[in-house]
């Protein structure tokens, strides 16, 4: 495959416009990977406003998938359909029976930038986010890198 048709056999949507949110956030709609069929998500955690509490707060994500756009979605907890890589901490593999595959749960793991790749036979992809213990208002965002069979999915 050469570089332009690598350029071109991708497309970026915007799933969680930068907002701040203070409890779980659950998209709404799923972002639509008709004509693709790997994804990278990339989420961008700003700075937890009580991390420092006790009992310390969290944020925990998982993704989920479905056939509609706004129902039926469950979460993915196949480790081999979530491409993670331990060198990102605190990114890991999903968890067998949540699929939670990365938690903010420290002041170091916050204002950071994590991704993760996802294979899915299922056409809406979303990203849910899980609050923990009353974190507070934490900036966040998550955009999608939808990708051709001929080109995997990344994580760092």
């Amino acid at each position: 495959m050469s570089t332009r048709e690598k350029a071109t056999s991708k497309k970026v949507v915007t799933h969680v416009a930068a907002v701040a949110i203070t409890a779980t956030n659950t998209p709404a709609a799923g972002v639509d990977t008709l004509g693709f069929d790997a994804a990278t998500f990339a989420i961008s955690v700003g700075t937890v406003a009580n991390i420092a509490n006790s009992p310390q707060p969290s944020w925990a994500f998982h993704i989920e998938e479905s056939d509609a756009s706004t129902s039926g979605f469950a979460a993915i907890v196949d480790s081999e359909r979530v491409i993670t890589s331990a060198s990102q901490s605190p990114v890991a593999a999903p968890n067998s029976s949540t699929g939670v595959f990365l938690t903010i749960d420290a002041a170091s793991e916050d204002a950071t930038t994590y991704h993760v790749g996802v294979i899915s036979p299922k056409r809406y992809l979303r990203v849910v986010a899980t609050a923990a213990t009353t974190p507070g208002s934490t900036p966040y965002s998550v955009v999608a890198i939808l990708e051709n069979a001929s080109v995997k999915p990344v994580s760092n």
